[in-house]
């Protein structure tokens, strides 16, 4: 049995410390309880650690402009429309898509463009055309 003088402590899923679970707070951007030194805002090594390890995109060659990042851009949603399969239903004027981000099934509704993205993770629709409907 726990006695009133025992303190109960909890890790901290930012920082990693230990503080006593009654002191703990909801914080806002974590979206996640947090000891009060991080709820206080003050950094901590880890927390910048977590900044300089961002992905570093990859290097674009000598002479990449604008122009070619708009192609590179137009080429990948040229992509996802061809690659976007519905399936109509038949009766109704609803599709059947499958989600590119997540696989999950819905029926998509093309005249009212409803849902406007997945149900499940709110990824984007691609427009819908004659030739998508094959």
């Amino acid at each position: 049995m726990l006695g009133k003088s025992s303190v109960v402590k909890a890790r901290c899923k930012i920082c990693g410390q230990e503080a006593p679970a009654d002191s703990f707070k909801l914080h806002y951007q974590h979206k996640a309880m947090v000891c009060p030194n991080c709820y206080t805002g003050k950094p901590s090594k880890s927390a910048e650690t977590a900044v300089k390890n961002e992905p570093i995109l990859p290097k674009k060659p000598a002479g990449w402009d604008a122009d070619d990042d708009y192609l590179e851009r137009a080429h990948r949603i040229r992509k996802q429309e061809t690659a976007a399969r519905f399936e109509p239903v038949p009766g109704t004027s609803l599709v059947k898509y499958n989600c590119h981000n997540c696989k999950y099934q819905f029926k998509y509704d093309p005249a009212k463009k409803q849902p406007h993205g997945c149900p499940y993770c709110n990824a984007e629709v691609p427009k819908v055309s004659a030739y998508n409907l094959f």
